[in-house]
């Protein structure tokens, strides 16, 4: 790895900005990052104002002393650069601190004997064991590091001291301790709600990219409909008209009274496909639900309902119906739609319900009324090719559409469809 690339990876690491660098690789946060540059200073700067003071102290006299401490010092500035900047990940595994702490406060205590300036060059690793260990690392690491301190003072000799002199330390360490684990405990908090808020983040893009795509997954479904409906009606309506076209030709040279006869036949068969056209793109044009939410959206269809034709029209919706898919939300209000249009056009109803419930289960819409009932065989009748339509929205859902023609009292449409 070469200089330059160290040093770009770790303005990566540690930027000046405010912003997040991401590459896939979870960085230090902003108060963190400054936090890190703060004991980089710190401590890299300590460390070359007594390297430099000691050498430019001893410059007269030039020995091997001095070069061990360059390299010495050399040593310790590469294992706080391997451990603090030339990383990806943070927090960095256990075995990398231990080398780092072990191998750095090894090299201090030789430099420390070579020249005793550096004794309190110690003091740093205080900041550096709190800052950056775990409360199994920090404690005991920090504990040994002050016991040093203090028997250095007393030179070893702690055969005078009293309970005073003991307890007093001890206490001064014991508080630092406890306000260690109290901000010890509010960073990880900290840390695992920031953890669950980024996670609730990626859940809701998730959601919003599915919502998308139960939306475009609607529209392909609707797409196949229609055109399997533009086939299965009008495309055989006109390959009809063509042969009958063909042998009326050939008929009015021999009967010109029977062709007359079935140019008008085929008057009304055209009459009958130009109505089933206008009613596809009529279905084309019609309003979707787009981004209102379904209660509303059928309250509102019931109200224009019956302020357009005097039918008396009930509603009654679940509001859990919210929580339905977009996909789910756009079916059930076309199947409310087209319930509501056959009762205007066909029933001669007065009252009209619409009813939806959502449950664990799955979702259902009921639309009914107590006009003159569906006629046998509905679905296959020409003018009731919305029937079909309504089903084929259903059932491509996994859903099932039920209707019950209830004689002269009227009529049931039910729809069920499963909730995701």
């Amino acid at each position: 790895m070469t200089i330059l690339t160290s040093l770009r990876r770790f303005f990566r690491l540690y930027p000046f900005r405010s912003e997040v660098v991401d590459d896939g690789l979870p960085l230090p946060r902003r108060a963190f990052r400054w936090y890190l540059w703060f004991w980089h200073i710190f401590y890299l700067g300590a460390l070359a104002v007594i390297s430099g003071y000691t050498l430019w102290a001893a410059r007269a006299a030039l020995g091997w002393r001095e070069a061990a401490l360059v390299a010495l010092v050399a040593a310790q500035v590469a294992l706080y650069v391997w451990n603090f900047i030339l990383n990806d990940r943070w927090p960095l595994p256990a075995w990398r601190h231990a080398v780092y702490f072990l191998g750095s406060m090894a090299l201090w205590l030789i430099e420390w004997r070579l020249y005793s300036g550096y004794l309190w060059l110690g003091m740093t690793y205080l900041g550096q064991m709190f800052g950056v260990l775990p409360p199994l690392g920090a404690i005991p690491g920090t504990a040994l590091v002050l016991f040093f301190f203090y028997g250095q003072g007393l030179n070893w000799d702690f055969s005078r001291l009293s309970v005073g002199e003991i307890v007093g330390p001890v206490l001064g360490w014991v508080s630092f301790i406890v306000l260690y684990l109290f901000i010890y405990t509010i960073t990880r908090t900290s840390e695992e709600r920031a953890g669950l808020i980024r996670q609730l983040q990626a859940t809701q893009r998730e959601l919003e990219l599915a919502r998308a795509h139960d939306a475009e997954l609607a529209a392909l479904r609707e797409r196949e409909r229609l055109a399997r409906d533009l086939h299965d009606s009008l495309g055989h309506a006109l390959v009809a008209i063509s042969v009958q076209l063909e042998a009326i030709q050939r008929l009015y040279r021999v009967d010109p009274q029977r062709a007359t006869e079935q140019v008008e036949a085929l008057k009304g068969v055209t009459r009958a496909s130009m109505d089933e056209l206008r009613r596809s793109l009529l279905g084309l044009r019609s309003a979707g639900l787009g981004d209102r939410p379904l209660p509303e959206a059928l309250r509102t269809l019931g109200v224009e309902t019956g302020q357009r034709t005097g039918l008396n029209v009930a509603c009654h919706v679940s509001e859990d119906a919210q929580r339905l898919t977009p996909a789910a939300a756009e079916t059930l209000w076309r199947v409310a739609q087209e319930a509501l249009t056959n009762v205007e056009k066909h029933s001669q109803a007065r009252q009209v319900e619409i009813g939806l419930e959502v449950g664990p289960a799955g979702a259902v819409l009921r639309v009914s009324d107590d006009g003159r009932g569906l006629p046998a065989g509905a679905e296959t009748l020409p003018e009731h090719y919305g029937l079909r339509g309504m089903r084929e929205r259903v059932e491509g859902l996994g859903g099932t559409l039920t209707l019950d023609p209830r004689g002269h009292t009227g009529t049931l449409v039910e729809a069920r469809l499963p909730v995701v």
